[in-house]
C-alpha cells in the first residue's frame, strides 16, 4: 500500500470518505502559499463534516495501533490540504478546544500535526537532533504483534520526523538514542531493529562511553548505575552538540522513548526558537492554553490531582523564581539550541529524572532570564503500560502520586539551595520555604489530600499560606 512507512501516506478512509474524494486518488502533502483564503462559512462546513466523520473513531487513541496511526497521518494531511494557512489551522484547533473531550484525540493530535507541519515550511533551516534515553525499551520497541505494548517507537520516530521535514528540504534531521546501561540490552536491539528495517537517520551511543571518555560532567562517576534518565539525555545533547551544521539552526531536542509526544509537533518548537537570537529554549506543554493531555479515556485534559499541580506550580515559583511563569517544567519534549547546550551541560549535576528541571534553571541564570525561555502547546497522549517512571499496578495509586510529587519537592528544594546566591527570594517567603523543609512524605500526603478539592483544573497561579497547609497537614 505503501513504499516506506516513513513516507507521508495517503489512504481511504473516514475523512476521505465525508469529503468525497476517491480514497485511491495519489495525493501529496502541499502547503498553500500565505494567501490562501478559506472563508468562514467553508471553514465551518469543514469543521462540521470532521467532526461527523469522526464519530466512528473511539475517544482515546491506542499509540500500539500502526492502522489508527495511518489514519492520524491521513487526516493530518486531508487539514493542510484543506485548511491551508496557519490562520485556518489555528482557528480550527480552537474551535475543537470547544467540544475537547467529546472528540477522539485523535483528531486534536492531527490537527496539531498539520498547525506544525505548516508552521515548518516557512521555518528558516534548522537541524534538529532528537535526543532519546533508554532503559528497559525491549517491550516498547517492539511492534504490537511482537508485545502487547509494543509502540514500534524507533520506526515511529523516524515516521514523525520524516513526515515533518517533507515541507522543508532546506533542514534536516536525526534521533540519537542513548542507552542509559539498560540491563535488556536497549543499544544493542535497536541497532539490530535500524539495520534490519532500515529506519533512517537514527543512531545509538552508549553512556557508559561518555563515562568511560571522561565527556565533561561525565568525569566524576564510575558507571551507569550512578546516572538515571538524566546522564543519558545530557550525554546525547553534550555529543550532538558537538556536530557542525553550517547554514542552519542546530536544535537539540530530548523526548522520551515512549509515542506520548508526537515529534511531528516539533515545528512548533522550531519556529519558537527561531523567532529570536536570544531565546534558547522552548518546551512543550501539556497545560498552556491549547495543549490538550490526553489518557486511556480520551482527549481529557488533566482530570485528576489537581492540587499537587497547582502546589507543584506554586512551589516553583517561591523556590525557582527565574523559571517564570511556565506551567510544565516536566514534560519530555523540550528543545534547545546548540549553543546553550554546550554552556549549560558542563554545569548539570542533578542525572535523575528531574534533570530538565535544571537545565532549564541554567538557561534562565546563563543565557539571558526569562525571555531566553518558551513553550508552545502540544497533544500530548499518556503512555504508562512500560513506564520508568511510575509504579504500574499499585495498590493505592493515589500514594504514588503523593510520594512522587513530594520527591520532586525535594529536587526544587535543592534546585533552590544550589542557586539561592543567583536568586532575588523575597523576606517574605521564608516562612513558607522553611515550613516546606520541614515535611515529611507523611505529613505532605496528609496536606494533600486534605486540601480543598479544585474545580475542574489545578488553579494555577495560586499562592498558598503557611496556616493554610499547616492546617491540611495537621501540624
Amino acid at each position: 500500500f505503501f513504499r516506506s512507512p516513513f513516507q507521508s501516506i495517503h489512504m481511504g478512509n473516514i475523512f476521505d470518505k465525508c469529503m468525497g474524494e476517491d480514497p485511491q486518488s495519489p495525493r501529496v502533502s502541499r502547503v498553500a502559499p500565505p494567501s490562501s483564503v478559506v472563508t468562514a462559512a467553508e471553514t465551518e462546513a469543514l469543521f462540521a463534516a470532521y467532526i461527523d466523520s469522526a464519530k466512528g473513531e473511539p475517544l482515546p487513541l491506542d499509540l500500539t495501533d500502526a492502522a489508527a496511526w495511518d489514519r492520524v497521518y491521513a487526516l493530518a494531511d486531508k487539514l493542510m490540504a484543506e485548511l491551508k494557512t496557519v490562520d485556518n489551522l489555528r482557528a480550527f484547533e480552537k474551535a475543537l478546544l470547544k467540544k475537547q473531550r467529546e472528540l477522539p484525540t485523535m483528531i486534536h493530535l492531527a490537527a496539531k500535526m498539520a498547525t506544525s507541519k505548516t508552521i515548518m515550511a516557512s521555518c528558516p533551516p534548522v537541524f534538529v537532533s532528537m535526543v532519546v534515553a533508554m532503559y528497559n525499551e525491549k517491550n516498547r520497541m517492539s511492534t504490537k504483534e511482537e508485545h502487547e505494548n509494543g509502540e514500534n517507537f524507533l520506526v515511529m520516530k523516524a515516521r514523525e520526523m520524516s513526515w515533518l521535514f517533507e515541507v522543508a528540504p532546506q533542514s534536516g534531521w536525526e534521533v540519537i538514542y542513548v542507552d542509559d546501561g539498560c540491563p535488556v540490552e536497549s543499544g544493542k536491539l535497536a541497532t539490530e531493529r535500524i539495520a534490519a528495517k532500515g529506519i533512517p537517520n537514527s543512531r545509538i551511543l552508549y553512556l557508559q562511553d561518555g563515562i568511560d571518555n571522561k565527556e565533561p560532567n561525565f568525569d566524576d562517576i564510575k558507571n551507569t548505575k550512578d546516572s538515571q534518565k538524566g546522564g543519558a539525555v545530557t550525554y546525547g545533547m553534550w555529543m550532538a552538540s558537538k556536530e557542525e551544521h553550517p547554514g542552519q539552526e542546530h536544535i537539540i531536542v530530548f523526548t522520551d522513548a515512549d509515542l506520548a509526544a508526537n515529534l511531528a509537533q516539533t515545528g512548533f518548537l522550531c519556529s519558537n526558537l527561531c523567532s529570536s537570537p536570544t531565546r534558547m529554549s522552548c518546551v512543550g506543554s501539556r497545560y498552556d492554553e491549547g495543549g490538550i493531555f490526553c489518557n486511556e479515556k480520551g482527549a481529557m485534559g488533566v482530570t485528576k490531582n489537581f492540587e499537587l499541580l497547582a502546589f507543584r506550580d506554586f512551589q516553583k515559583r517561591l523556590l525557582l523564581p527565574v523559571l517564570g511563569k511556565g506551567r510544565d517544567t516536566q514534560c519530555g519534549f523540550k528543545a534547545f539550541k546548540a549553543e546553550a547546550v554546550r554552556k549549560i551541560v558542563p554545569f548539570v549535576t542533578d542525572r535523575k529524572f528531574s534533570f530538565d528541571m535544571q537545565l532549564l534553571m541554567l538557561v534562565a541564570l546563563n543565557c539571558g532570564g526569562e525571555p531566553a525561555m518558551g513553550s508552545e502547546a502540544i497533544v500530548y497522549v499518556d503512555s504508562l503500560a512500560e513506564s520508568n517512571f511510575y509504579q504500574q499496578g499499585s495498590a493505592d495509586p493515589m500514594a504514588e502520586s503523593y510520594k512522587s510529587y513530594f520527591n520532586m519537592l525535594g529536587r526544587i528544594l535543592a534546585l533552590h539551595d544550589l542557586y539561592a546566591n543567583q536568586m532575588t527570594i523575597s523576606a517574605d517567603s521564608k516562612p513558607m520555604i522553611e515550613f516546606l523543609r520541614s515535611l515529611t512524605l507523611e505529613t505532605f500526603s496528609k496536606m494533600m489530600g486534605t486540601m480543598p478539592r479544585m474545580d475542574g483544573k489545578p488553579d494555577w497561579g495560586r499562592d498558598f499560606s503557611v496556616a493554610d497547609c499547616k492546617g491540611w497537614a495537621g501540624l
